[in-house]
């Protein structure tokens, strides 16, 4: 999963990666839910729409497949059912070249990426759960373990593992998923000339129809936060982006990055955020890893070792670095984070502003339409001096259903006289599936200046094709004094939902 939009591209996920453009006629976009645990948004480029529909349908198939081979979820999977016996056997070719790759990665980097750290994040589980730190003698007996390679492959392709730690290739599997998906509709879809499939934040782009592709800033997490930077990629390129901002362990107050130093069964703690650029999804995949987990200097100078790697970092104590190649794009990193006004100790939410978190639901039963959802304020008067949010259809035929939320749209027309400002094709997005969300008010209005202190009113509106039609409204009172998190009444479409405020400076 983060973005100040002309025209929202792309699905919003953890990862953070987010896209920012305008579509072209040839462009078709598909997005599905729980597609390896997460959303997968594909962008093909085709002659028509039953060329782009056979490649939808080619991808789908592929990751399929892939996910019976590769998932750790799947008691069923080759994955599972190789690691559960004890004997020497062949593997498929697809498991054969990602465990091959897997290796590949601990030796170059001495033992920092390694398929069995998942040995080490139950250990700080079991610990977090206890409220103390790992035992030192538990660490010391699980880096011990991982200190020897976890496999013998022979000349026929057979392997036989070393030891029982379980293995988990989520660090570089998705990326084989996303490579094989191009490779699979390149061959099968020759129709197709270009294509971007997201899946989860990590990317995997081939043709030359140009794309804007903006990475997050972790420091600020609310949807419609600027980016870290943006860049325009028209050749191909993979990208994938790791941290521990997002998962963590608390123990005693303190958070932990989930990412686990294979080599010491330390958390990692240097970085926040790790994005990195390589030839295929699977190396971008493991490398974002590896960075967040060797450190700024170490990582770096890996990243530079390495022909056709680049790589943009955000350490925990603030600063921005880039390998020597890493796209200029638009890049004013400090600015960026002076105004997100980080905070160097934790990750802990620091900037000024009414913060809104919410989850869209999930409704039951199969495909549904994603509901269009707005997040905004009204003054005293019911003037909507701010849409933090406006997520609707933005391909065409254009945002049909927009009416449908009825107070935003009923007041946005008054809105739009005074003003003279279009927010519909400015600000908003495309619809979003089921997930947690944050707005965030930053102190302006529509047109960029300041709020004054005074009283306000949030609403909080989705309607749904074939669905509901809800909304949640709560007066505020914004003034110099903070507001704790509340909680707000849930409805059918929205869940989880809360606000708090941290006072926002007036002239």
């Amino acid at each position: 999963m983060n973005v100040s939009r002309l025209l929202l591209l792309t699905v919003i996920v953890p990862a953070s990666l987010l896209f920012a453009g305008r579509t072209s006629a040839e462009e078709y976009l598909f997005q599905h839910e729980h597609v390896l645990g997460t959303s997968l948004e594909l962008r093909v480029h085709a002659s028509s729409a039953e060329l782009a529909e056979q490649a939808e349908n080619a991808a789908l198939k592929e990751i399929d497949r892939l996910a019976k081979i590769l998932s750790r979820h799947d008691p069923a999977s080759e994955l599972m059912q190789w690691q559960s016996s004890t004997k020497q056997r062949s593997v498929s070719q697809d498991l054969l070249t990602v465990l091959t790759r897997a290796e590949k990665w601990r030796r170059l980097t001495g033992g920092a990426f390694d398929v069995r750290a998942g040995a080490f994040v139950e250990l700080w589980k079991q610990s977090a759960q206890a409220q103390q730190l790992p035992a030192e003698e538990q660490r010391r007996q699980i880096a011990v373990t991982l200190a020897t390679a976890p496999w013998n492959i022979d000349a026929a392709g057979a392997i036989q593992r070393n030891d029982k730690l379980a293995i988990s290739l989520d660090a570089l599997g998705k990326g084989y998923i996303l490579d094989a998906v191009c490779r699979k509709i390149q061959t099968d879809c020759p129709g197709v000339t270009g294509l971007v499939i997201n899946i989860g934040g990590d990317l995997r782009k081939v043709g030359a129809a140009p794309v804007e592709i903006a990475i997050a800033n972790p420091v600020d997490t609310s949807e419609n936060a600027s980016p870290l930077m943006s860049f325009q990629q028209t050749g191909e390129i993979a990208l994938a982006t790791s941290g521990g901002y997002q998962r963590y362990f608390e123990i005693a107050g303190r958070k932990y990055s989930h990412l686990i130093d294979p080599r010491t069964g330390f958390s990692a703690e240097q970085i926040q955020s790790a994005s990195v650029i390589a030839a295929t999804a699977m190396d971008a995949d493991a490398a974002a890893t590896v960075v967040s987990v060797l450190g700024t200097t170490a990582g770096l100078a890996l990243i530079e070792s390495l022909e056709g790697f680049e790589c943009l970092l955000l350490t925990n104590n603030g600063t921005v670095q880039a390998s020597s190649g890493w796209p200029a794009g638009n890049a004013d990193w400090q600015a960026s984070l002076v105004a997100a006004e980080v905070n160097r100790n934790a990750n802990e939410k620091s900037t000024a502003g009414l913060n809104v978190d919410f989850t869209l639901k999930r409704p039951e039963g199969g495909r549904y339409r994603r509901p269009y959802v707005a997040v905004w304020l009204e003054d005293e008067d019911g003037f909507p001096v701010k849409t933090a949010l406006l997520w609707m259809q933005t391909k065409q035929p254009g945002p049909r259903w927009h009416r449908d939320l009825t107070r935003w749209y009923r007041n946005d027309r008054f809105r739009k006289l005074a003003e003279n400002k279009e927010l519909i094709g400015t600000i908003s997005a495309a619809t979003r599936g089921p997930g947690q969300y944050q707005a965030r008010f930053d102190g302006t209005d529509n047109q960029g200046k300041p709020l004054p202190h005074g009283k306000y009113t949030l609403y909080i509106e989705a309607a749904r094709e074939h669905g509901t039609y809800q909304i949640i409204r709560k007066p505020v009172e914004l003034r110099a004094d903070p507001i704790s998190k509340q909680g707000l009444e849930e409805n059918v479409e929205i869940g989880n939902v809360s606000f708090e405020y941290i006072p926002w400076a007036t002239k």
